[in-house]
């Protein structure tokens, strides 16, 4: 797993949790698979995503860690808002999905790695485009 139950104590409580799942850690474990996979979604068509989800531990990227946390946590409130302000989370879910569109888009360049073809080339987008024709007339 990618992240871990304990990790996501940054988030919530541990009572929050319990109350949520009603103790239940399968409950949790399909929390952060649902966080998971919604992340790859979003960075799977530039980035390596086996090797960025593969990694552990401090050899992960922390931001790809904090944006599955907060995804994590979203999908744990929709089960059910014990003690914690959903609106809150639900802000923070928010301008998640928006940086992962941005990283979809590229428009941000997160620090992972790169998609890569057998040969080990960057996969990669490339758009050749010009400016409209400009004419004259006299």
């Amino acid at each position: 797993m990618f992240i871990t139950k304990d990790e996501i104590k940054t988030h919530l409580y541990d009572y929050q949790i319990d109350q949520i799942t009603d103790d239940d850690d399968t409950i949790v474990a399909s929390a952060i698979d649902t966080a998971v996979a919604e992340v790859k979604s979003y960075l799977a068509n530039r980035y390596d995503v086996a090797t960025i989800f593969a990694q552990t531990g401090t050899d992960r990227s922390a931001l790809i860690v904090e944006h599955v946390k907060v995804c994590a946590v979203y999908h744990l409130l929709l089960l059910c808002n014990v003690d914690a302000i959903y609106e809150r989370y639900e802000k923070a879910y928010d301008r998640t999905i928006e940086f992962l569109k941005k990283v979809a888009d590229g428009l941000l360049s997160p620090d992972l790695p790169y998609l890569q073809t057998d040969t080990g080339t960057p996969v990669g987008t490339i758009q050749l485009k010009s400016n409209p024709k400009f004419t004259h007339s006299f």
